[in-house]
């Protein structure tokens, strides 16, 4: 089949036709080539240059068109110009045909022309496809050649044309691309170069193949062929050339019209650009006439464009910018200085509505070839401007802010030593060195850190930065002045766009302080964790966490105790108790709870604990948590358990103590009250002097057994806390007076000073219990005026703050310091000697220190042997809850003629209530026993029952319950009943009370108290008996009953009122010429013995004279007016008592008295009592000389009777005391 193409044998057996070129038809041929090649090259860079895909198509398409026609019209002129001797002819489809390999060449190596780049492989494709497309169109054009020589092909000239062919059109190629990219050539070189080459390559592939090429015949004339050979020629080079000028002439056409329409385009963006500008832009010439001005400026100025094209431009400039702008452009233009050209500077403009604005302008030159233009550019900066002011007066805050910030605010870099960019000026303060020393780098943080904090502050910092996150860390600073401050920094890290740590800003904190203080508590929780046992629970009572010591004392580990509920500690029945319920609600509305609590540890063990339960609060202040502090107190539980078991057993010996007195008391009072009760009756009756004197020593002796008993039931009620006080308001300074004036007697007897300094400032009206204040005073007064031989007695009253102070100073005998200890033990008195030589209990100390203690005081003794003694007592000062009523005079109660009945089981208590109650005008009915009065009631109606309490049988408790039950099945209204009774014990008043009775007497009965007590249970205001016309203007002019209760007999109080009259008369008529000093002095001492006298009226009169310091006449005439009326007040018998007092002063003591006289003195001195000598001595002497002896004697005031002893001797003044 290759041999219809190709000569394998030798070819020179062959006839072969000879063959002759035309030189010049060579030469067009090349050149064709060539320029085809160049235009084609042309072509492709066109391409490669327009934007438009459309026209970049047509330039390659009619590129490739060009190159096909150019590669088969120098083929075709290349035919024609060998000369084969032969005629030949061209079959026309064929030959047209042989374009299309040459054109499809061309078009792939145009489009690979036109890319920006190419790659190696590509190139040698490309190269390939052109190369075989040269091929491919000369030998088709070949084989379109139809003549009488047969055509054969050598094969090594076959292959050597295409490999020229491909070869070339690789450099070629290569050349377009590579070459002006290594020598930098220009386009047009580079095309030119290039298509030299792909011209070459053309040429040299065709003539080679014609090289291949062996014409098999014989030859033929050829004169006409090369004639019309050179004229086909000539017309196909020039119809080659026709065809470029055509492709070139209709594609620089249409890249004109795409340079115009990009032109416009362009300008049409521009003109957009311009008129979308934000910023204002206006041209100008060189004279400053406004040419132009887009839409913004017309904004910015409120100017239309149209009203200002042709103006100057400097209207639109305030002053000073208005009258320079010319000249500056002038000198530019002269000079070329550009000192506003091409610079933006910041000025203010000028509004259309004449307001001025600031802005930013640049003024730029445009050479358009002819006059200058200028371009300014206008920006509006009003906002920038405000915006700056806005940043400086917020940086002047920051600053403001910063430096007064309570740290150290910073910005440091992130490199090695966090060198800062800002650090406020607190920094100074906080470490010594100056912000300037951080800032100029002379001194960095790092440099004055502890070296132990250095290491762990740059692994925190490191990790934050790479984490991004910010961070807080603790360390300590060296201070320029010494010693260490410890800081918190509290700082985070900015990064940059690209997510690069840019810096760091933070504050430190100086706080070395809060470590102290934190250092501090720690300590003490430390302590406190160390001895307290320390669990926390949550709101709910399940435990969190639990200390040491809370686990070695419940015995459980942590993982036990963790999540289970506080009821594990506890017995199931308290836990479900409603108390325990309430216990934990309170604690979850966060009220403290604190006591002591029996809890159970793992094995039972029951443990005492004294705990307090806290609710922690939040930053809401809602309680979050519960902590617990719990100290075991097992040991001090099983202690106090002991004590309360020994508690008993002393409650019980002093029940037993205290029924002892009871039933004690019972069995003294009942005789007593038979003792008292008839000696009073007896006295009450006619007697004979000595019949009386004997019931008075009953009487007295009986009463002074009483108050013993009175002041050990007493003793017995404090010890055990059964008194109570009975507080009320009451005058404090009042009751000083009167117990000065009941003493002042005594005091005078034994030319005693007895005074009362109640300081100004101190309130007269108080709250208090005024009887046991009366207790106190006259326990301690008595004591006072008793020991006191010589010298005086002062009661002294001050307050301080909310204390009231009273002191009780003598100057008697005082004590011996080994005894002031024992002072206010019971039945303790200073010295044993004490009782015989002064009579007495010792209780009075011991009362009065158990009073003072109860109403919340405090009493001590200061004492100096042979000099004096002063008891102090210290009280919570209460003032008066109200104002006092003005004092009257204490009416007589008188009761109607009641019916009474009266029960007792003793004979002589009911025969003695008989005779008091009759005598009170009332009608009595007696039982002797509970089952007789129940059936006495049931028989008759009374209006008061008087029942003893303890009766055999039936006690009084048990018939009123009967006589209750019996008046309510009858429809009785209920009698009123009062208990009779001995005792003193509280719990048999609640008894009484509980049983049905109504009221309360105790025996020995008082007869004013028991008229009082019926009078209130049957509702009966009685019938008041006015004594001596008493108001609460005018007090009575003598008080009878206070004076008897004072002086027992009413002989010896008429007695002592003469003398008192007598003796005082010249004082009392003295009082008006006498000095202030003096005429108080008088006044208070003659007061204090009225007082005690009951003489009312003369004591209100002397008060006011004291009061005022000076007697007026008016005053003076008073007193002798009251001074009259005493005297004519007193009875007549009262005459030959004083007459006989008299003279039994003046008698001489017969003979027989004197053994008898020292016998008394000598019982006297051993504290005890000769009833025999006193009786001989009520034989040989007046009843009148033996009164105070007597009366000292009924007192048991042993002292007081030696003194009355001696005045009776005649030689009293030089005798001694009896031993």
């Amino acid at each position: 089949m290759l041999d219809a193409f190709f000569i394998f044998s030798d070819s020179r057996t062959l006839p072969l036709l000879p063959g002759i070129y035309q030189p010049w038809l060579v030469a067009l041929s090349v050149l064709v080539a060539i320029v085809t090649s160049v235009v084609t090259l042309y072509m492709a860079g066109l391409a490669a240059r327009t934007l438009s895909s459309s026209l970049r198509q047509i330039a390659l398409l009619s590129g490739a068109l060009f190159q096909g026609i150019g590669i088969w019209a120098m083929h075709f002129v290349g035919m024609l110009a060998f000369d084969l001797c032969t005629s030949v002819h061209y079959d026309l489809q064929l030959t047209l045909l042989s374009i299309l390999p040459a054109f499809c060449a061309s078009w792939v190596a145009l489009n690979m022309l036109a890319s920006p780049r190419v790659s190696r492989p590509q190139l040698l494709l490309g190269g390939l496809l052109v190369g075989a497309g040269i091929g491919g169109m000369h030998y088709t054009g070949m084989a379109a050649m139809q003549m009488a020589p047969i055509l054969r092909y050598a094969p090594g000239w076959f292959v050597f044309s295409l490999l020229i062919a491909i070869l070339l059109a690789t450099l070629s190629l290569w050349i377009r691309f590579g070459l002006r990219q290594l020598a930098r050539l220009g386009e047009g070189r580079t095309n030119l170069l290039a298509g030299c080459i792909m011209g070459f390559a053309i040429a040299g592939m065709h003539y080679s193949g014609m090289l291949s090429a062996r014409f098999i015949g014989v030859a033929e004339p050829a004169g006409r062929v090369v004639a019309e050979n050179g004229k086909m020629a000539a017309v196909v080079a020039l119809l080659t050339l026709c065809a470029g000028v055509l492709v070139l002439a209709g594609n620089t056409l249409l890249r004109y019209r795409q340079l115009a329409a990009e032109k416009t385009a362009g300008e049409a963006r521009l003109q957009a650009v311009v008129d979308t500008a934000v910023d204002g832009i206006i041209s100008m010439d060189a004279r400053g006439r406004v040419l132009e001005m887009n839409r913004a400026a017309e904004l910015l100025f409120g100017w239309q464009s149209a009203e200002l094209v042709g103006r100057n431009i400097n209207m639109l400039m305030p002053e000073p910018y208005r009258s320079g702008h010319d000249g500056y452009l002038a000198h530019y233009l002269q000079t070329g200085d550009a000192r506003v050209i091409g610079v933006g500077r910041e000025v203010s403009a000028r509004r259309k509505d004449g307001s001025v604005f600031p802005i930013r302008l640049a003024v730029g030159r445009v050479d358009t070839g002819r006059e200058p233009m200028f371009v300014g550019f206008v920006t509006d900066i009003s906002e920038r401007t405000a915006m700056e002011r806005e940043l400086k007066l917020r940086e002047s805050q920051y600053r403001t802010l910063i430096a007064n910030m309570p740290g150290v605010a910073f910005r440091s870099r992130v490199d090695r030593d966090w060198s800062k960019i800002f650090i406020s000026d607190s920094i100074a303060e906080l470490c010594g060195w100056p912000a300037a020393s951080f800032l100029d780098g002379s001194i960095s943080l790092l440099s004055i850190m502890h070296p132990d904090d250095v290491q762990r502050v740059r692994d925190t910092v490191s990790q934050a930065v790479s984490e991004g996150r910010s961070y807080v860390v603790e360390y300590r600073l060296f201070h320029m002045a010494g010693g260490e401050r410890w800081v918190s920094e509290s700082a985070g890290i900015v990064f940059d766009l690209d997510e690069q740590p840019q810096w760091i800003d933070g504050v430190m904190i100086d706080i070395t302080e809060s470590r102290l203080r934190a250092a501090e508590y720690e300590g003490v929780v430390y302590a406190i964790r160390q001895a307290l046992a320390v669990v926390e629970f949550d709101m709910d009572g399940h435990i969190l966490t639990a200390n040491d010591s809370f686990l070695a004392l419940t015995g459980y580990r942590q993982d036990e105790l963790q999540g289970r509920h506080h009821s594990v500690l506890c017995q199931p029945e308290e836990a479900a108790s409603a108390a325990y319920q309430t216990f934990w609600s309170d604690l979850r509305a966060g009220k403290f709870q604190s006591g002591e609590f029996l809890r159970y540890a793992k094995d039972g063990r029951p443990v005492w604990i004294q705990a307090v339960y806290n609710p922690i609060l939040d930053l809401d202040g809602k309680p979050c948590k519960v902590v617990k502090l719990a100290s075991d107190v097992t040991d001090r539980k099983h202690m106090e358990q002991d004590l309360m078991a020994a508690r008993d057993r002393a409650e019980q010996a002093a029940a037993a103590k205290g029924m002892f007195l009871a039933n004690m008391s019972h069995e003294i009072r009942t005789p007593m009250n038979a003792i008292i009760g008839f000696a009073q009756l007896l006295l009450d009756g006619s007697l004979q002097p000595e019949q009386r004197r004997h019931l008075q020593t009953i009487n007295q002796s009986a009463r002074a057994l009483l108050g013993l008993l009175n002041g050990v039931l007493d003793t017995a009620k404090l010890e055990r806390g059964a008194l109570e006080l009975d507080e009320a308001d009451y005058s404090l300074h009042e009751l000083c007076q009167q117990l000065v004036d009941a003493f002042a007697l005594q005091a005078r007897d034994k030319q005693l000073a007895l005074q009362l300094d109640y300081a100004a400032d101190c309130p007269q009206l108080l709250y208090g219990d005024v009887l046991r204040m009366r207790q106190i005073l006259t326990n301690l007064l008595g004591n006072a005026v008793k020991f006191t031989e010589q010298g005086q007695v002062v009661v002294q009253v001050r307050c301080e703050a909310d204390r009231l102070h009273i002191a009780v100073s003598d100057s008697g005998i005082g004590i011996a310091p080994d005894r002031l200890d024992s002072i206010f033990a019971p039945f303790s008195q200073a010295d044993a000697s004490m009782a015989r030589r002064f009579g007495g209990t010792g209780l009075g100390t011991t009362i009065a220190r158990q009073l003072v203690e109860l109403m919340g005081g405090s009493i001590q003794v200061r004492s100096q042997l042979g000099v004096g003694s002063t008891f102090d007592i210290s009280l919570p000062l209460q003032t008066a809850r109200g104002s006092l009523p003005a004092s009257s005079a204490a009416p007589t109660l008188v009761l109607p003629p009641l019916r009474v009945l009266a029960v007792d089981d003793v004979p002589e208590n009911l025969e003695l209530l008989q005779l008091m109650l009759q005598r009170e005008g009332l009608q009595v009915s007696t039982a002797s026993g509970g089952a007789e009065a129940v059936a006495l009631h049931a028989a008759q109606r009374f209006d008061v029952v008087l029942m003893d309490v303890q009766m055999p049988e039936v006690d009084g408790l048990e018939a009123t319950r009967q006589l209750r039950a019996q008046e309510a099945r009858s429809g009785q209204p209920p009698t009123p009943v009062i208990a009779l009774t001995a005792s003193v014990l509280s719990q048999d008043r609640k008894d009484a009370e509980a049983a049905g009775m109504n009221g309360f007497a105790v025996k020995p009965l008082d007869m004013a108290s028991l008229r009082q007590e019926i009078a209130r249970v049957t509702g009966l205001p009685g019938t008041m008996a006015d004594v001596g016309h008493s108001t609460t203007q005018q007090a009575v002019l003598i008080d009878w009953d206070s004076a008897l209760a004072r002086w027992g007999e009413r002989e010896v109080l008429v007695g002592r009122i003469r003398r008192f009259l007598a003796d005082n008369q010249p004082q009392l008529a003295a009082l008006a010429d006498a000095d202030a000093a003096s005429c108080r002095q008088q006044a208070h001492r003659l007061r204090g013995l009225a007082a005690n006298l009951g003489l009312m009226q003369l004591q209100q009169q002397l008060a006011a004279v004291e009061q005022a310091a000076a007697c007026s006449p008016a005053q003076a005439d008073a007193i002798d007016n009251i001074m009259a009326g005493v005297a004519a007040a007193l009875p007549a018998s009262g005459t030959a008592l004083v007459t006989e007092v008299a003279d039994s002063t003046a008698a001489p003591l017969p003979a027989a008295a004197r053994p008898w006289l020292q016998r008394v003195m000598a019982a006297c001195g051993q504290a005890s009592l000769d009833d025999e000598a006193m009786q001989a001595l009520a034989g040989l002497l007046p009843a009148v000389s033996l009164q105070d002896l007597q009366a000292a004697l009924d007192d048991f005031d042993f002292d007081a009777a030696l003194k009355a002893a001696h005045a009776l001797l005649p030689d009293a003044a030089g005798e001694t005391e009896a031993p």
